[in-house]
């Protein structure tokens, strides 16, 4: 079950990307449509503001997460070898 857990974990943080990209875009797009009632100019820059900052983040964390990835397989990787020099 680790181990599948552990092959599984890329495709993992790709699919909650995924939705947060989706849920931002929603979400920027509701702000935008919104904008005959906060007033024009202002509502269109933040809806479009925060579709370009929320997709900019999910990709942040998600580049965060396979880098915490590639230190645990790396550290893992040194670990087997160094046991096996002693």
């Amino acid at each position: 079950m680790r181990d599948l857990l552990n092959k599984a974990l890329p495709a993992l943080v790709w699919v909650a990307t995924g939705f947060n990209i989706i849920a931002v875009c929603f979400a920027g797009a509701g702000i935008v449509n919104a904008a005959p009632i906060w007033g024009v100019g202002s509502a269109m820059l933040t809806g479009f503001l925060f579709i370009i900052f929320g997709v900019t983040i999910s990709f942040l964390v998600a580049g965060i997460c396979f880098q915490i990835m590639d230190i645990r397989s790396f550290t893992k990787f040194m670990a087997i070898n160094h046991k096996k020099s002693l």
